[in-house]
């Protein structure tokens, strides 16, 4: 059986990607065990639940690697403390 080494870089990435394998993998098992006539349906309703989950979990992923990243860097640390001192310092 073929395999697949995929490399990331963070926990955040390597989540994302364990739930776009469970989501085409629930899609194949969709396919493969609905009655003739209704595959399509039932694959658009996984699309739509299961789908949408995955985008809006990479989503938030993206923004909150963002979001650190600014968050860790040295310039935002500079605003951070101008923002941070006493009036009339």
């Amino acid at each position: 059986m073929p395999t697949l080494t995929i490399e990331y870089q963070t926990e955040a990435e390597r989540l994302i990607l364990e739930q776009a394998l469970v989501f085409f993998t629930q899609m194949r098992q969709v396919s493969a065990t609905a009655p003739d006539g209704t595959v399509l349906a039932a694959c658009e309703r996984v699309a739509l639940d299961s789908g949408r989950k995955l985008v809006r979990d990479a989503l938030a992923s993206a923004v909150q690697s963002r979001a650190d990243a600014t968050d860790a860097s040295p310039k935002s640390r500079a605003r951070g403390s101008k923002g941070n001192a006493p009036a009339g310092s």
